[in-house]
């Protein structure tokens, strides 16, 4: 991991202006470093893919390093024939199951089927992007760190 010194003001900077981008975008509040884009911001699919668009055309940001399949499901994967039947043959035993619950007042729980049947993905996070921001193409941070400069 690369260990990179950075002075405050600029790291500041990169945090208030990606913030308020990812806020703004997805009229959602961005909680902390840690916040995913599809998971936390509700950005998927069609969406997540106009947002990362305007956001490397808005800060002129290079994109050859980012690989867009590894962080996000397209949207012909969310929604496809496959994943809409799916969803309907698990509504039609999830129904009776929470009837069930609801009816004993929650006394009784029962383990429900899952909706989300998707390949698991390494959500993109805030601060992935922050450091995407600050190098001006995408790195992941596995391997950077930022260090404050000392200021004299």
């Amino acid at each position: 991991m690369e260990v990179k010194e950075i002075e405050f003001s600029k790291l500041r900077h990169a945090y208030i202006t990606v913030k308020t981008f990812l806020e703004t975008e997805s009229w959602d509040k961005v909680k902390s470093l840690d916040t995913k884009i599809e998971k936390d911001l509700g950005l998927a699919g069609d969406d997540n893919a106009e947002m990362l668009e305007k956001f490397v055309k808005k800060f002129e940001l290079e994109n050859k390093n980012f690989d867009y399949i590894k962080h996000f499901l397209s949207e012909g994967e969310l929604f496809n024939m496959s994943s809409s039947l799916s969803t309907l043959l698990t509504l039609s035993i999830w129904i009776p199951l929470k009837t069930i619950e609801l009816i004993t007042f929650n006394s009784v729980k029962i383990e429900k089927p899952n909706f989300n049947n998707y390949p698991e993905r390494d959500d993109l996070t805030f601060k992935e992007m922050i450091t995407w921001y600050i190098e001006k193409d995408y790195v992941s941070t596995d391997n950077v760190k930022y260090k404050i400069k000392a200021e004299i």
